[in-house]
């Protein structure tokens, strides 16, 4: 039996595969691609997948062309029966005979060289458009897994191989094959970050999030570029040298794991200075247990101070305990924001007391006349004028607690005295006109607010 006639499909075959042949510089392609003979009749899908290739025609999602007949892709080098065939055109040229993509200024490198085959099977697969994997999950992975592997953290997309979910597959107007600008990508997942209305904004977020986080892949959680205190130096440097330059103390949450990141939200917060939350909250985050300063001082379990004493100072009552404490770094112990005496006895100088008289009137301790001044006070003898001005006078400390106590006015129950911390009970109890206490330095004395009373025995200078 003669071989037939070519059909019209294979005659356009051979007619493609002989223009490339024409062209200029064709005498090089023509190495490449023998001259084309007939085929044979049952040159289809059908009969080549029945004899050799019967796995193509089992694949989900078909090729057209593997469908329809062999000869769009292929020609017969020699005898039909010795099975040899070539591409029509070169097979760098060959999927853009029939597809056309658009190419825009920023094109997938493969694309870009005619490397189809990378990413799609010419007859056909089990994942759309004949690709070799599953683009949301392994696709990417055949090429890119080496560039993250090594990566401590990974985004989710990334992970999986899935990075249709920000890149175009072919070409895109933007750097990195881009879907869309980088904050708006971001937030296409990520919308919790944006600030929403009557929110403070972090500025970064304006300059797209890659600004501190790393889009696939890096050693630090969430992807940052860099742990914090470090990363947020690299825009706030000037700021915070200007508050530690000289500083005598430092925060610790400064430098501690997570840096400003332990006070501070990075996105957004319904609180100024973008704080995580409302003093003392944020700040029992790390003070909820007893610590101890670069020198070794310890520091109160704020938190449990906090729950068994009732009588709250205003500051801590109205939620700002930075009224009296530096938040970043200062030049005063415990980062208090102005002078204060830390000793039991010091003589009276107003500008010790600095940091009391930003809320408290000096008179409360410059005048002896106590009417309308303080509740202290016995008939109209100003007690507190009493106790400060003396020359081995007591400070604030020696009586009340700064924070919180159990008893009214933030009275202490006890005060840490001399060198080996002994603590000097007060012993401070509340009458209904006035009240009393029986500490070390004097024997019991009693005061009351409506007529002067004679103090008791004793002198209230009196040493312990």
């Amino acid at each position: 039996m003669g071989i037939p006639r070519p059909s019209g499909r294979w005659l356009c075959a051979a007619v493609a595969a002989m223009a490339v042949l024409a062209s200029p510089g064709g005498g090089k392609v023509a190495a490449q691609i023998p001259a084309p003979r007939e085929r044979p009749q049952d040159f289809t899908p059908q009969t080549c997948a029945g004899e050799c290739h019967k796995d193509i025609l089992e694949r989900k999602v078909m090729h057209g062309p593997a469908k329809q007949d062999c000869g769009n892709c292929h020609v017969i080098t020699g005898n039909p029966a010795d099975h040899k065939f070539a591409f029509v055109v070169p097979k760098e040229q060959l999927c853009a005979k029939c597809h056309a993509l658009p190419h825009d200024t920023v094109m997938h490198q493969p694309v870009k060289e005619g490397r189809c085959l990378e990413c799609h099977d010419p007859h056909g697969s089990q994942h759309p458009k004949q690709l070799l994997a599953d683009p949301k999950r392994d696709l990417c992975l055949r090429c890119h897994k080496a560039d993250f592997r090594r990566s401590q953290f990974v985004h989710g997309p990334v992970a999986v191989g899935a990075c249709i979910v920000c890149h175009r597959p072919h070409s895109s107007p933007r750097p990195k094959l881009l879907i869309d600008d980088p904050k708006t990508l971001c937030l296409t997942c990520h919308a919790e970050v944006q600030a929403k209305e009557g929110m403070h904004a972090h500025a970064a977020l304006e300059q797209g999030c890659i600004r501190c986080h790393d889009p696939h892949a890096s050693d630090h959680h969430f992807q940052l570029r860099e742990e914090a205190p470090g990363l947020c130096l690299q825009c706030h440097k000037e700021r915070f040298d200007q508050i530690t330059a000289g500083a005598k103390v430092v925060h610790g949450a400064i430098t501690a794991q997570g840096g400003c990141t332990v006070c501070h939200e990075s996105h957004a917060s319904r609180q100024a200075s973008l704080l995580r939350g409302k003093q003392p909250d944020t700040c029992l985050v790390c003070h909820d247990k007893a610590l101890k300063t670069a020198q070794g001082a310890a520091i109160a379990n704020m938190t449990e101070l906090l729950a068994s004493n009732p009588d709250r100072h205003g500051p801590i009552r109205e939620g700002a305990c930075t009224a009296c404490h530096e938040p970043h770094a200062g030049q005063k112990f415990r980062l208090l924001a102005e002078d204060y005496p830390p000793q039991f006895y010091a003589p009276f100088q107003i500008d010790t007391f600095k940091l009391c008289f930003k809320c408290h009137i000096p008179d409360l301790v410059l005048k002896q006349s106590a009417q309308g001044l303080t509740q202290f006070r016995d008939g109209d003898k100003n007690l507190h004028w009493l106790h400060v001005n003396q020359k081995k006078g007591r400070t604030c400390r020696a009586c009340h607690e700064v924070h919180a106590s159990k008893r009214p006015s933030h009275i202490r129950e006890a005060v840490p005295f001399g060198t080996n911390g002994w603590l000097l009970q007060i012993n401070y109890e509340r009458s209904p006109d006035g009240g009393s206490c029986a500490p070390a330095c004097h024997v019991q004395r009693e005061y009351k607010r409506d007529a002067a009373k004679p103090l008791l025995s004793g002198s209230l200078g009196g040493q312990p």
